[in-house]
Formats: C-alpha cells, sequence, structure tokens
C-alpha cells in the first residue's frame, strides 16, 4: 500500500487509533484523527475532513454502518481497519486468532511456545497492542500472533493471515453486528482470502466454524475435543495428541472442559511450524492463564475464589463452570445486552449449587431462572453484597468453590471487564479482612 501523500483520516482517538495515525504518517500520508468525541485529545470532531480524505482507517470501536462512512465508501474512498492496514505493512509471519471465546488465552498461549521455543514472537491485536503499533518493525524471521475480534474482522477486505484459527462461533456482539448471520460474516473473513499455502487451523466439533473451514482454500488444520481428527489436534486416553504424536497428558496443564480448545489450537500451530512436540509441550506446562479467565483469587477456610471477570456472554460462563471441579457458587450479572440467559440455565452444570445475582440485567437472570425453576438463587445490591452471600452459603454448606463469572458485558458500572476484575479481586482482599 503506498500512502506518500495520500489524505488518510484515522476514525477513533483510543491505542489502535492513535498507532494507525503514527504508522501512516511515518509511511508519507497526510494524517488527521477524527473522533466522534468533541474533546478527544488530538483529534478533530469536524465531518469535513471524511470528504478530503483519499483513505479512511477504521478503529476497532468503530462500525461501518455510519451514514458518512457509506458515503465515503460510495465515492470509492478506500475504507480500511487498523489491523488489515497494519497487516499490509508487515513482514513477519502473521497468525490470526478468532474465536468468540477464548482467543485471549489461545493467542498468549501459541506467542509463549513460539518464544519458549526461541522464535521471535509477539502477540498483538484485540490482546491490548495495537498490531499497527510494532507491525512495520518486523522482519521475515519474526512472528506476529494477533488476536482478532470480530469488529476488527468486520472491516477486512485482503487480510490474509499465513495461520488463520478460528476457536469457536457463539452468539456474541449482536448489538454491534445487527444479527448472527453478520457475525459469522465477520469471523469468516479471517479464512476468505487465504491461499493454498496457508494454514486454516479450526474445530471440528464447531458446525458453524466447520461450514466457514470448508470454503476456505488454505491447508485445513483442524482439532477436536470429542475424537481424533486426522491431520489435526485431539484427546487419546488423557493426552493431547497431534496427528497420531502424543504430545502431553492433560494432567499437566491447568485447563479443563471447553478449555482444552485453547490448548488443542495452540498445539496444532505450534506442531505445523515445526516446533517439536517436547517444545510444544514445555511451553504449554509452562503456561499461565491470562488475568480474570477462572484466576484463583484466594482460597479463604477452604473455599476457592475464582475471577472469570473476561467471561462476557453465555457460552464463557458455561465453559468456566464445566472448568470447575467440584460444587459451586456462580456469581453472574453486568450490563443490560442481548445475552440469552435461558440457554444460560438449559445448559448449567448441576456442579452449580447456587447463585447470586447482581448488576443491571440481575431481573433478566432471575426471571429465567424462575421459568426453568431453578429456585437456588438471589439477587444482590452489588458485586462486594455478592460475594459475602456466595462466601455464607458456601461456607454453610460445604461447597469448595465461589465462580465470579459475570456472563455479562461490564459497562454497566465498569469501562472494560478488566476494571472489573481489579474490582472483584479487591472485594475478595475485603472479604478476607473482613473474617
Amino acid at each position: 500500500m503506498r500512502l506518500v501523500g495520500k489524505n488518510v483520516v484515522v476514525y477513533g482517538a483510543g491505542a489502535s487509533g492513535m498507532s494507525a495515525y503514527q504508522l501512516v504518517r511515518e509511511k508519507g500520508a497526510k494524517a488527521v484523527i477524527y473522533d466522534d468525541n468533541p474533546e478527544a485529545k488530538g483529534a478533530t470532531n469536524s465531518k469535513g475532513v471524511i470528504d478530503s480524505a483519499d483513505i479512511i482507517v477504521l478503529s476497532p470501536g468503530v462500525g461501518g454502518s455510519k451514514d458518512f462512512l457509506l458515503d465515503a465508501k460510495f465515492a470509492n474512498k478506500l475504507i480500511i481497519g487498523e489491523m488489515e492496514l497494519a497487516s499490509e505493512f508487515c513482514r513477519a509471519e502473521q497468525i490470526a486468532v478468532t474465536g468468540t471465546n477464548g482467543k485471549t488465552t489461545a493467542t498468549m498461549l501459541i506467542d509463549y511456545i513460539f518464544r519458549r521455543a526461541g522464535k521471535s514472537s509477539y502477540a498483538v491485536g484485540n490482546i491490548g497492542t495495537p498490531f499497527s503499533s510494532i507491525a512495520d518493525r518486523l522482519d521475515a524471521t519474526e512472528v506476529a500472533v494477533v488476536e482478532a475480534s470480530s469488529f476488527q474482522l468486520e472491516s477486512c477486505v485482503k487480510f490474509s493471515p499465513d495461520t488463520a484459527v478460528i476457536l469457536n462461533i457463539k452468539p456474541d456482539h449482536l448489538e454491534r453486528h445487527g444479527s448472527m448471520e453478520k457475525y459469522i460474516a465477520a469471523k469468516a473473513k479471517i479464512f476468505a482470502c487465504q491461499s493454498e499455502q496457508d494454514f486454516a487451523v479450526y474445530n471440528a466439533d464447531d458446525p458453524i466454524v466447520c461450514a466457514l473451514a470448508e470454503n476456505s482454500a488454505a491447508k485445513k488444520v483442524p482439532f477436536s475435543l470429542s475424537r481424533p481428527v486426522r491431520g489435526g489436534a485431539y484427546i487419546s486416553s488423557g493426552f493431547v495428541c497431534f496427528d497420531g504424536t502424543p504430545v502431553l497428558s492433560l494432567d499437566e496443564v491447568d485447563m479443563r472442559g471447553a478449555e482444552i480448545e485453547n490448548l488443542l489450537a495452540a498445539v496444532a500451530v505450534s506442531m505445523t511450524h515445526g516446533i517439536s512436540a517436547y517444545g510444544t509441550a514445555a511451553g504449554a506446562i509452562e503456561f499461565e492463564r491470562p488475568k480474570y479467565r477462572r484466576q484463583k483469587v484466594d482460597c479463604i477456610d477452604g473455599i476457592a475464589i475464582y475471577n472469570d471477570s473476561k467471561a462476557t456472554n453465555v457460552s464463557s460462563c458455561i465453559s468456566a463452570c464445566e472448568a470447575t471441579e467440584g460444587d459451586c457458587v456462580l456469581i453472574l450479572g453486568g450490563a443490560k445486552r442481548e445475552e440469552n440467559f435461558a440457554e444460560l440455565f438449559a445448559q448449567l452444570p448441576k456442579n452449580i449449587r447456587y447463585i447470586c445475582v447482581c448488576g443491571e440485567n440481575a431481573r433478566e437472570i432471575t426471571d429465567c431462572a424462575a421459568a426453568v425453576a431453578f429456585g437456588s438463587i438471589s439477587t444482590c445490591d452489588s458485586i462486594m453484597s455478592a460475594l459475602r452471600a456466595s462466601f455464607d452459603i458456601a461456607k454453610a454448606h460445604a461447597y469448595p468453590n465461589i465462580l465470579f463469572s459475570p456472563s455479562s458485558k461490564s459497562f454497566d458500572s465498569f469501562s472494560d471487564y478488566k476494571m472489573r476484575g481489579r474490582h472483584f479481586d479487591t472485594c475478595v482482599r475485603a472479604l478476607r479482612a473482613e473474617l
């Protein structure tokens, strides 16, 4: 992509937008940042800059359905997302990971295994480090492991990673995409432009993902929790295997239930890239799970307390519940969005013995519980009060676990799941101090 002398508008003044702005300026473009917020630092709020733009770069938080963006597209202006822009200037091998659940863990795990094996690898994208902040500084001997969200993929036109991974697809972000079909279409773009020299790593147990993989031109590398798959990763007799080769025992890693999808995907990527079974296993065994993903915070009076603030949807919460061994009190609730809590109660594992609910959508959750006659539930006015109630219930009934897995976005009270996770950690410390 040639940017010298081009008028480029970067839409969005967040971290990704600022990194994209710096990148296009370094490549010779005349750049300006536009943001809907008139108080955004370093940005303009005048739509006149859109009219004079040759290229518009969208930050991940910006949807492409705004009228003036559609007008720009009709005027033959190039509209490109920050992730795809970065990809255009990146000489490193690109491994892109998407999925409704688990993509941060899988991205971090792949990156860790590669670095543990001596490769120069960088985890970027939705994980927190904007791809555009380092893309043009990487050379052909290095690897960029890109966590790709549906928001980032939505705007892609020619994005073609050397290896693309889809972990799973469940309903999520429908308020942004408008329908499940459009959400799937966004995810599909990770495979869409791959060539026969590329790899498509996919979940063979997910029918939606399988259908997308069928249409990929890339070499297909499946993984499955349920059965052996030729040329891919699977479980056999308690071992993670790849195409007939045992790699490591499940007892050696802290992953259970659907979490193992992330491990299988990472094994599939590592083994197809020539990392040995020993090197892959060593990285997987040493890996530490990301913060706020079923992370053990404390054990008070024999009751383990887990922080799974990153569970922002129903399927992620179910996965965390299934991975928690032993009877458990679950803390649910957060921002009111389009989550299907009827689905949650339909699939709720038997180890969930009681639920404490708080947040904006508490009434919606308790109504769904009542509809299926799940009576072991109560409403609390805050996360702290829900934690106190959960602890009292767990202690009274000798339940060994408390799991904070909200199954909801955090925007009722917090800017993101990380802020919510930090607050829950603070609540746990406060509970310990009270006892």
